[in-house]
């Protein structure tokens, strides 16, 4: 009698034991949900190289799509003399008193092939020169036919002197968003910048 019921004892010590065990594993690692990795582009446009090289570590930080924003008639040197009354740059800027008010809409050739990176993205990157404290005419054209709705948009540019200024409000201004939209308040970065400072903005935003 003795010997059954030591048996039946150890039984039932072992059975208890085994389900403590498990219910403190898994109070110490819970199950927990894969987070979603979040689809990212990054456009750009840029004519001088600097906001391309801004535009290439950012991709490299972020693991995302670069696009480059093509103008169907693409900017020539004699285009960007900002000296010359007559040039390309000086006759979009007299165009009217900002870029966000002008008719001037510079035509994308690679509209469609933004369009559909742009629909399937989360976050989207929108890069480019400062041109007389603004966004260039161009930029608007982007704004004005890529659907923005519901994405998180971080607009960035570069220039030797100039901040960021107004130019991403006035992008903001007449691109197509909605209340889903969150569009962040982005940097410049003064002729360019190292890996590093992208690295460390890009954290920054997550935080």
């Amino acid at each position: 009698m003795m010997k059954v019921w030591r048996e039946k004892r150890n039984r039932a010590l072992s059975f208890f034991i085994a389900a403590v065990l498990t219910i403190a594993a898994v109070g110490i690692a819970p199950v927990q949900a894969k987070a979603k990795k979040q689809d990212v582009v990054v456009l750009y446009f840029s004519n001088t190289g600097t906001t391309k090289s801004v535009a290439e570590k950012i991709k490299k930080t972020t693991k995302g799509k670069l696009i480059e924003i093509q103008a169907k008639d693409p900017y020539t040197e004699e285009d960007l003399d900002w000296g010359d009354e007559d040039s390309r740059v000086v006759k979009e800027h007299e165009s009217a008193a900002s870029p966000a008010k002008s008719a001037v809409r510079p035509e994308i050739k690679n509209l469609g092939a933004i369009k559909k990176a742009v629909k399937n993205a989360d976050v989207v990157y929108i890069g480019y020169p400062i041109w007389w404290g603004e966004a260039p005419h161009i930029m608007y054209t982007l704004v004005e036919n890529i659907n923005l709705k519901k994405k998180t948009v971080v607009p960035f540019c570069t220039s030797m002197s100039s901040g960021l200024g107004s130019s991403a409000k006035h992008l903001k201004q007449n691109a197509v968003i909605s209340s889903k939209t969150k569009w962040l308040k982005g940097r410049n970065f003064y002729d360019g910048s190292t890996q590093k400072t992208v690295n460390k903005w890009v954290k920054s935003l997550n935080d």
